[in-house]
Formats: structure tokens, sequence, C-alpha cells
């Protein structure tokens, strides 16, 4: 097997290589349990765009040769935050309240089909996390989505509660939790 080579992106970097990183978002998202099309493509170049900046902002790729097989990002949560809104049932203000540097949102973290089983995502996922300042990181998954949140559970992450993102129609999301220190 090719060797898979991880790389740490700044957001002025992955900028540049925002159409790669749209493509294979819009491969994955487009296969079961998601079903997602252009639309959800285009609203995460939107986001994306903003993403990019904030503070905590990383973004781990992952290539096989030139071709991009998988990546992950995040980055830390404001005070201000809309993170902990739509929430299905209210959570205790423990867990939803944010102050500078509390946490840090796993964004995405999505791998082609044909390198998945592996350990891209795990490699990825590990990047990520290593050296992070923040006291816990959050993330957001489809509980349909069995292999991921079997994976994220492996690697220590609970289910606090559930939310709805505010997209129409949108599913009904799990929360989760992973303690940094």
């Amino acid at each position: 097997m090719p060797a898979i080579d991880y790389q740490s992106l700044t957001g002025e970097q992955a900028a540049q290589q925002l159409d790669e990183l749209s493509e294979l978002y819009t491969q994955v998202y487009a296969e079961p349990p998601y079903g997602w099309g252009p639309e959800h493509a285009e609203l995460f170049r939107e986001r994306f765009d903003v993403q990019r900046r904030q503070e905590g902002y990383r973004l781990i790729s992952a290539r096989e040769g030139r071709r991009l097989v998988a990546f992950g990002f995040g980055v830390t949560l404001r005070p201000t935050t809309p993170w902990w809104r739509d929430l299905v049932t209210p959570l205790p203000e423990e867990i939803t309240v944010e102050r500078p540097g509390r946490t840090w949102a796993l964004v995405e973290l999505l791998v082609g089909a044909s390198w998945r089983r592996r350990h891209v995502a795990e490699n990825i996922h590990g990047l990520l996390l290593s050296g992070r300042q923040e006291e816990r990181a959050t993330l957001t998954v489809l509980p349909a989505a069995t292999p991921a949140v079997i994976a994220y559970r492996k690697w220590g992450w609970h289910k606090v509660g559930d939310k709805r993102n505010p997209l129409p129609g949108a599913p009904v999301f799990a929360v989760m939790v992973k303690e940094l220190r």
C-alpha cells in the first residue's frame, strides 16, 4: 500500500486547496447515511471561509501521492458560540457555558471510501488533538454513521446530548465531548 502523507495546513494554505477539500466533502457526504447534495457543499465552502480564520484553527490533510484522501479540521469555540444552540433537550450550564480557550470543536473529519479502515481517520484525529491547550473538545455526529460513532467512542468521546442543525429538514446529531486535560 502506498504511504499516506499527513500535513498540517494554515487557514491560508487550506483556502488555496478549497476546491479539492470541497470535492472530497461532496463525495463523502453524497454517500449513505447522509445523501447530501450540492447545497451542503456550498454551505461547507461558505462556513469554511469563516472557520479557517478563527482562533485555534487546525486542518490536517491526508494524501496518497498527490491525491487528497482525507482531512479533518476544527476551531476553538468562542464564548458567544452558537455551538450549544438548537439542542433537542437543554443541557446544564456546566456543559454549555464557554469561556476563552475552554473547548475545541472538531468540525469535520472525513475519509474517502477507498481509504477507510486504514487508520487514516484515527491518525488525523490524533494529529488534530495533539498539543491542544483547551480543556475539552466537542463534535457532532450523525447517529446513523455507525462506524464514526464507534470510532469516536473508542477514541474516548462520550455523548452529552442531541441537536438539530438549523437547516431545513436537518437530522438530529449526537453531541459528543472528550476531555483533553
